[in-house]
């Protein structure tokens, strides 16, 4: 978690903020992404959901909100969530919604209530969708199954911190040439995300140095 979180808002942060309008209504945009997280190169991945939603009034205000999915009949309840305002845009977020054991993150139609500390509530629906072939896939295989994602890499020191999130440089032909920029680096991961942000596949962690 500590590794997925930074890189996923510094990739949602890039595409959210120029993609909403005001609105009146207390709810005005969700972003939904299908995430798909690789420990190692023979394991299917962990599956989560990350919800982003836009609110016009205060975000400090938010209470909870929940997350159901239409069809499935299964629902999130966040208590206290995460929020941020940035760029004259506040939003409420969880970037950790897991299925129940055994069950998939469901593809079709969601819907997310929010409640603010003064009792007012307000809905808004969206929608989930992904290659469900991911589910069972290798990591070796995602680039083969999503293939107009883009391709990104995440940099971390030891404690977890996120030191670049982004394209890679040409000139980073290899793991020595990433540690001359960024000097405190200690694993890479790389992720591939999908246009809109629906799918984000994070690749098992590579370590840059070599161990004794």
């Amino acid at each position: 978690m500590r590794r997925f979180f930074p890189c996923f808002l510094a990739i949602f942060v890039s595409f959210f903020f120029f993609s909403c309008s005001d609105s009146e209504a207390d709810v005005i945009a969700a972003n939904a992404t299908a995430v798909f997280d690789f420990s190692d190169e023979e394991s299917v991945p962990a599956t989560r959901l990350a919800v982003f939603f836009q609110v016009a009034n205060e975000v400090q205000r938010t209470e909870s909100f929940t997350v159901s999915s239409n069809g499935s009949g299964y629902y999130w309840t966040v208590s206290n969530p995460s929020v941020f305002t940035a760029m004259n845009k506040s939003y409420a977020y969880s970037v950790n919604l897991s299925p129940p054991n055994g069950e998939n993150i469901a593809v079709g139609s969601y819907s997310v209530k929010y409640y603010d500390a003064a009792g007012k509530e307000d809905q808004f629906d969206f929608a989930v969708s992904y290659n469900e072939a991911l589910v069972s896939a290798k990591s070796s295989e995602v680039k083969e199954l999503l293939p107009s994602a883009v391709e990104n890499i995440a940099i971390y020191s030891d404690s977890g911190e996120l030191l670049f999130m982004g394209k890679a440089k040409s000139s980073w032909k290899t793991n020595e040439d990433i540690l001359k920029d960024y000097k405190l680096a200690q694993t890479k991961r790389i992720c591939y995300v999908t246009p809109g942000n629906t799918v984000i596949c994070m690749m098992p962690e590579e370590k840059l140095k070599a161990e004794n």
